[in-house]
């Protein structure tokens, strides 16, 4: 085994030559040049010095140049007092950011820390504390307060301090409307002027001046106002009460036609009522939510009036018996004309009805007897009693589907209307039936009429002045005449009340002169008192009712007691021991 070990060992002896060099062989081989590192270095796009607002935050975008790669960066507050939030988020080996917030500004220094295991270098970013501004203002140098007459436009010349520069200067209404226009004109970064222009300065307003340089903002407010003023037509009313203090030097009976502008109360009104010769009124620049109670009530001189754009209600009475108005402009947004509003303004062709009325008092418009047409919005839900009563120049009525109400006699005595049209109208249009009762009819042209099926009720005053009306006929499923319903139908000769009635109302037949003839159904139970008052004609009655109906004082008034009662067979006797029918000379029974 030794002498195989020994032969293997000089045969790779043999094959592999020795690997031992001379010294001067070994210095003749060539080294190669290994360059040195470059040094590791850090620089910041947005510079090494930054200032702060109060919690602003800023980016600092930071590039690495030199070292051997794989860096690490750190960053830290050279003074950790809570002023200062710093953040580093690299995005390659060799970029990233810093994000600074500044809580409460100091002057302080972020240290930025890169190593990359073999070099390490420090760089310095100083933070401070920006300038705090002085404080914005501005002021005007007309002042805080101006006083507008109608059409007037005044100039204020504004002046900024303070602020960090470039501000912004906007102005506006604090109520914007059609009252003022304002404008405004920057003339410099610090000056220039706000033109506000009164075209009709209903009431108090404010100019709203703003003020921004981005980061403060300030409000200034100017004030405007009317001033008050008188120049024979227009009178310019600031403080609520003092229109007469403005008239005091004036011949108040000279004043024929006036426009009043401003702030009115009950006692203005009361000066205008009393001008003796006031025609035509001028009120639509005028603050006042409801024109009151008994405004012009009376005021026979006055011709023409413009309410104010304010206005909500106009009051009971405001209008009532001023017999020469012709035109009334009732203005948007009133929402009720309360009772007895126009009453006997008998020279009023026309009114116009804005949609915001949801009401139409009692007798608002009653004895408007020029007043042709009317047209009710689609916004009136409700028509009182006798709002348009005596309105004996209407010749038609549309009614809206927002009614859900119309009262008793709305429409009676319009001896020219001819058609009723829309929500409740029948369908030969010469009536209105509500619920089952005839409310209204419509009697120019007609002489005869014959009720609708399906009316249950003669409403109240229904058929009153109904002058040429010679003959109707009640269908037998009426139950009953209410008050008046044909009071005043003069020509009327004979009427035929069906055995379905139970009740005639008072007054119901009151001044039917012409009327010679009345059969009374066998359901009657009561006749209201002076239900035939004046019925002069009247030669026959008959009633059909086995028991004499309860009759109201008066119910026969003016009829002559020599005329012929007929009552059923064996029922004189009850007849001529009850109340009002004893009074009758002539009592007959008939089969």
């Amino acid at each position: 085994m030794k002498k195989l070990f020994l032969l293997t060992a000089l045969f790779v002896a043999a094959a592999f030559p020795s690997c031992e060099h001379d010294e001067n062989e070994i210095n003749d081989v060539e080294t190669p040049d290994w360059p040195d590192p470059q040094p590791l270095a850090i620089v910041f796009a947005e510079g090494n010095s930054l200032e702060f607002n109060v919690n602003e935050t800023r980016t600092v975008h930071y590039t690495i140049t030199g070292g051997s790669g794989n860096t690490v960066v750190t960053a830290e507050m050279q003074k950790s007092d809570g002023a200062y939030t710093v953040e580093t988020t690299p995005t390659s080996a060799t970029e990233g950011t810093i994000t600074i917030t500044a809580k409460t500004p100091t002057d302080n220094c972020v240290l930025v820390t890169v190593s990359d295991g073999s070099q390490t270098v420090t760089a310095e970013i100083a933070v401070s504390t920006k300038p705090i501004p002085e404080e914005l203002a501005i002021a005007f140098a007309e002042g805080n307060e101006l006083f507008f007459g109608v059409d007037e436009t005044r100039t204020v010349h504004y002046t900024i301090t303070g602020g960090s520069g470039n501000p912004v200067v906007k102005a506006e209404m604090q109520n914007p409307n059609d009252a003022y226009t304002v404008e405004t004109t920057p003339t410099s970064a610090t000056e220039g002027t706000i033109t506000i222009t009164a075209k009709m300065p209903l009431n108090d307003n404010c100019v709203l001046v703003t003020v921004s340089d981005g980061s403060q903002t300030t409000m200034e407010a100017i004030a405007v106002t009317l001033k008050a003023s008188f120049d024979g037509k227009t009178a310019v009313v600031v403080t609520p009460g003092t229109l007469s203090q403005l008239l005091a030097d004036y011949d108040k009976s000279s004043i024929t036609e006036l426009t009043v502008i401003g702030n009115l109360n009950d006692e203005d009104i009361a000066t205008l009522k009393n001008l003796p010769n006031l025609a035509i009124l001028d009120m639509e620049q005028v603050n006042l939510d409801e024109l009151p109670t008994e405004a012009f009530k009376g005021k026979t001189s006055l011709t023409s009036v413009k309410l104010p754009k304010t206005l909500k209600a106009i009051g009971s009475y405001a209008f009532s018996g001023c017999s020469s108005l012709t035109s009334v402009k009732i203005p948007d947004g009133v929402t009720t004309i309360w009772t007895d509003a126009f009453w006997g303004c008998s020279s009023l062709t026309s009114v116009t009805i804005p949609d915001s009325v949801t009401v139409i008092w009692w007798f608002a418009f009653s004895g408007c007897s020029s007043l042709t047409s009317v047209k009710i919005p689609d916004g009136v839900m409700t028509i009182r009693d006798g709002a348009f009563n005596h309105c004996s120049s209407l010749t038609s009525i549309t009614i809206p589907n927002s009614v859900t109400e119309i009262g008793d006699s709305a429409f009676s005595d319009c001896s020219s209307l001819n058609a009723f049209y829309g929500k409740f109208a029948s369908l030969d249009h010469r009536c209105l039936i509500v619920d089952g009762c005839l409310n209204s009819f419509a009697p120019a042209g007609l002489t005869s009429y014959a009720i609708p099926e399906g009316v249950t009720e003669i409403g109240y005053a229904a058929f009153w002045g109904c002058s040429s009306l010679t003959s109707i006929i009640i269908p037998n499923n009426v139950t009953t005449i209410g008050h008046g319903a044909f009071t005043c139908c003069s020509s009327l000769t004979s009427i035929m009340i069906p055995d379905s009635m139970t009740e005639i109302g008072g007054i119901a037949f009151q001044y039917c002169s012409n009327l010679k003839s009345i059969t009374i159904g066998n359901g009657v139970t009561t006749i209201g008192a002076s239900a035939f008052n004046g019925c002069s004609s009247l030669t026959s009655i008959y009633c059909k009712a086995q028991t004499p109906p309860n009759v109201g004082i008066c119910a026969f008034d003016g009829v002559s007691v020599t005329l012929t009662l007929y009552v059923p067979t064996g029922s004189k006797a009850a007849y001529t021991a009850a109340d009002e029918w004893k009074n009758f000379s002539s009592i007959s029974e008939m089969d």
